[in-house]
């Protein structure tokens, strides 16, 4: 099996964006040799006019997806990493980030505890101390799954932007 079918193979069963460290891992390559044997692919898949695309995440991590233009229409299809209500709780604290497990418990009802606690629990929510309660924010995690920005000013202005088209 050849170094560039694995790191493809590898890149497609990962729903998480993947390190070069682990892609190197897998492959038996260093880390030059994958971001080469990545950049290659990227080229494969743009040359051919394919739905998938390979996105860079950060300067270390890779993620195969299929291409933002689709995403509208397979939306659906896709099984949410989390339940509805859930994400409507996470989607209340990316848009007031940074706020407090109180408030969101005072708006959300006293089932956002679990829900904080899932999202803590998937990497998607950062909980700090603050006092007798949390104060919560959303992780790089967060941002890289579903496709916002890192930048926390950004997020929310993103998340406004997509409440309006509704």
């Amino acid at each position: 099996m050849h170094a560039k079918q694995v790191i493809e193979a590898a890149l497609f069963v990962s729903s998480e964006p993947l390190s070069v460290d682990k892609l190197a891992e897998v492959s038996g390559k260093t880390r030059d040799e994958v971001r080469a044997i990545v950049e290659e692919l990227r080229r494969d898949y743009a040359n051919r006019d394919s739905a998938i695309e390979i996105r860079s995440i950060g300067d270390d991590h890779y993620l195969m997806q299929a291409k933002e233009a689709l995403s509208g229409m397979l939306i659906e299809l896709v099984k949410p990493a989390v339940a509805q209500e859930t994400l409507k709780t996470l989607s209340l604290i990316a848009l007031r980030q940074p706020i407090t497990q109180a408030e969101v418990v005072k708006a959300r009802g006293s089932a956002a505890y679990a829900h904080i606690r899932e999202l803590i629990a998937k990497g998607f929510v950062f909980a700090s101390p603050a006092g007798r309660t949390k104060m919560l924010t959303t992780t790089e995690k967060f941002s890289d799954y579903f496709g916002f920005s890192r930048d926390i000013a950004e997020v929310k202005k993103q998340i406004g932007e997509l409440l309006m088209k509704r």
